[in-house]
This record gives structure tokens, sequence and C-alpha cells, in this order.
């Protein structure tokens, strides 16, 4: 399963509206009992006939266990924190970057920056263009067709060369939410 950015935003935004209350769970608890879906927030069924705190889990899971209760919920929000910190340190390293396409064999160089999504909703980063660097014997020899097909292929590969730095940066970032994905 793939999630992108705006996914784990948006789980995280939405994480506080499914945690239910203590009191909500005593209700869940008490009034699934004897169904055969319960809920095993608490750990589940003590077994062996023995009521004493020795004794093990039914299925392991719950909120004291492992297997899918509350604790796991939990977690999972946890992680889905620590990796929307992990990318906002990201964006700001990248955005720290001076990212540099060239045409010409170096004569036109054009820097591109990164700007990370300011909103959620829309989380699309941009490539700005920040300078222009033309060699000045170039500029006076080069028509103003050459000039212009050659400042266009230097940001051309300007927004390549940041495209590619901004993939390898969130390489790490998206393991984190794949193993996010899968423990769900």
């Amino acid at each position: 399963m793939k999630l992108n950015i705006g996914s784990v935003a948006l789980l995280i935004a939405s994480a506080n509206a499914f945690s239910p209350s203590i009191h909500s769970i005593q209700l869940i608890t008490a009034s699934t009992t004897n169904h055969p879906t319960k809920l095993n927030l608490f750990g589940g069924k003590k077994t062996g006939g023995d009521d004493s705190a020795a004794a093990t889990n039914e299925g392991g899971g719950g909120l004291m266990g492992g297997g899918g209760g509350m604790m796991d919920q939990m977690k999972m929000f946890q992680k889905a924190q620590e990796i929307a910190k992990k990318k906002n340190n990201i964006d700001k390293d990248i955005a720290n970057m001076d990212m540099i396409g060239s045409s010409v064999d170096g004569k036109i160089k054009v820097t591109v920056k990164y700007t990370a999504a300011k909103i959620p909703v829309t989380p699309q980063a941009s490539y700005d263009i920040v300078n222009v660097d033309i060699d000045d014997v170039y500029f006076n020899e080069a028509s103003a067709e050459d000039l212009s097909a050659n400042i266009v292929e230097a940001v051309k590969a300007g927004q390549q060369v940041a495209a590619e730095t901004v993939m390898k940066e969130y390489q790490s970032l998206q393991e984190d939410i794949t193993g996010l994905a899968g423990a769900m």
C-alpha cells in the first residue's frame, strides 16, 4: 500500500477523532463481553480458569497486549508524528540546498531552490529559480534564440536536479511511511 505525505498528514490530524475515552472503552468492553467479535482492549480473556495476573491472554491482543488494541493505535499515532517531524526536517534541509542546472558546457547556470508545501490540503512543493548566471563572453556572442533556448535547457536541468535531490532525500521517509502502512 502506498501513502503519500498528504495521507500521513491526514492520519495525524484525524487520530484524535478516533481515540475513545476511558468511559467509552468500558462501555464497549461491557457490551461485547459474550460476542464472538468482542474488542479485547485490555488483553483478552484469561485462560486456564485462573483469575490471577499470571494467567495468559487469549490472542495476545488488547490495550496492554500486542494485537491491535489501543496501544498499537497509540504507537502508530506516535510513529506518524515522528514521520511528520522527519518530513519537516528533510524539507528544511532541502530548502537550504542550492540545486544547479546548466547548459552550454556550464556557460549558463540556473540555481533552483525547493520550497516545501505550506498548505496540507494541496501538498505541492515548488521549485523556484533564484539565480541565473550567464558567462559574459557567451552572452555577448550568442544570438537571442540560442540564448533563450539554452536558458530554458538550463532551467529544465535545474528542475531535474531538484526533483532527483528531493526524491533521494525523501527515500528514507518513504520507507518509514511504508512501514507504518504495513502496520495498519
